[in-house]
């Protein structure tokens, strides 16, 4: 750890009730980082229940910031964007939709993340739907998959959209100037594969 503290100017807002066990658990992750001096959290959640879980003095490089209920995996994302406003996943991405944050994390509801992430902040040109994805660490290096259970049936223009972001995360976050897009199948010969990949491989 660095003796002296770096001001980092990311700001990551942290949903501190999503996840099976938080707060606490999302609590002590938060400490962990925030140690480290190298980025902003803004800790979302609950008052009551994540103030008796911060240290006094706080850390300058936390921020607490309140919000009122949780999105269960039972509650239907889109009705739960209206019926629960001020819960603690969207209050993280309306601070990123307000310039407040960088970055948000949640470790709860899927769907509400999926949710939070379009009906706040929208999505890229002609992209249908979000999707799960991100980088095999150590594996395969400089490789990631899209999508990993955010839909289990796609039709074959929402997995170019998969390619599309892919292609864009690749070269944003890890440095591909050029990536390759490859469908995962049954083999590689082209024709292989059910009638879903079929049709996207000429997308």
């Amino acid at each position: 750890m660095n003796e002296k503290p770096y001001t980092s100017p990311f700001r990551v807002a942290v949903d501190a009730m999503g996840g099976d066990n938080a707060p606490e658990e999302i609590v002590k992750g938060v400490l962990d980082v925030v140690k480290e001096g190298i980025v902003e959290i803004l800790l979302v959640g609950d008052q009551k229940q994540i103030e008796l879980l911060i240290p006094s003095p706080r850390p300058d490089n936390l921020t607490l910031i309140f919000s009122q209920g949780v999105v269960t995996e039972d509650d239907h994302p889109v009705e739960a964007i209206k019926s629960k406003p001020r819960a603690s996943v969207f209050v993280c991405a309306d601070l990123v939709r307000d310039g407040k944050a960088d970055a948000y994390i949640t470790m709860g509801s899927t769907g509400a993340a999926m949710a939070a992430g379009v009906f706040k902040l929208g999505t890229l040109p002609e992209i249908e739907r979000p999707a799960l994805g991100g980088p095999f660490l150590g594996l395969v290096p400089k490789t990631i998959i899209i999508d990993l259970g955010t839909s289990v049936d796609n039709r074959p223009s929402q997995l170019m959209n998969y390619a599309v972001l892919g292609s864009t995360f690749s070269r944003v976050f890890m440095g591909i100037q050029e990536p390759r897009v490859a469908l995962l199948s049954v083999g590689v010969e082209e024709g292989k594969g059910n009638r879903q990949v079929r049709e996207s491989y000429p997308l």
